[in-house]
């Protein structure tokens, strides 16, 4: 099943640091208000499709330091009560998936808390399949043996749009845990 999902912009207030504290102080409004999801859980594992509007896609950033890549992740909670807008907290780890319009691979990432993220390789069954067409994304996860999720069943979501100024903790999130079991 579909799901038409509302985002908000990550609060920047919760940023690490002070520099986007103060300079993005208004920036409240999510660049992407929307995104579709469509999960899916079978005997090949979990099955996780996002889809946004997006005019200008970047995927790649090598000759303009300017600008910023186009990406999207999805975070399960490591523990029953990992919170989810702040990455985790010490001792209740989020982990997830993340994908990158300038790389061919996923990056595994997990945290404990803002400011402590850690990307590694994806495990042995986890990629990711991206198109841009007509002024959407659609990147769809394949995720064998997720342990996090299988357990909680519920996952959260982020998007980037590079070309709009989104970058690390400047993105649009959901709002909170989405349920995704059956």
């Amino acid at each position: 099943m579909i799901h038409k999902v509302s985002l908000i912009a990550a609060p920047v207030g919760l940023s690490p640091g002070g520099y986007v504290k103060k300079a993005y102080a208004n920036r409240n409004a999510p660049q992407t208000p929307t995104a579709e999801l469509e999960v899916n859980n079978g005997a090949a594992g979990w099955r996780v499709r996002l889809q946004w509007a997006c005019s200008e896609p970047v995927e790649s950033i090598a000759s303009d330091v300017d600008r910023f890549v186009d990406a999207c992740a999805i975070l399960a909670p490591g523990a029953p009560d990992s919170p989810w807008m702040s990455m985790g907290a010490p001792g209740k780890p989020v982990e997830g998936a993340l994908w990158r319009a300038d790389r061919d691979a996923l990056f595994a990432v997990r945290a404990e808390g803002l400011g402590t993220v850690e990307r590694n390789e994806p495990p042995a069954g986890w990629s990711a399949n991206a198109e841009w067409n007509a002024g959407q994304w659609q990147v769809e996860f394949q995720l064998q043996n997720w342990i996090a999720l299988e357990a909680r069943e519920q996952i959260s979501i982020a998007i980037w749009q590079g070309a709009l100024g989104d970058r690390a903790g400047l993105k649009s999130v959901s709002s909170g845990w989405l349920w995704v079991g059956s």
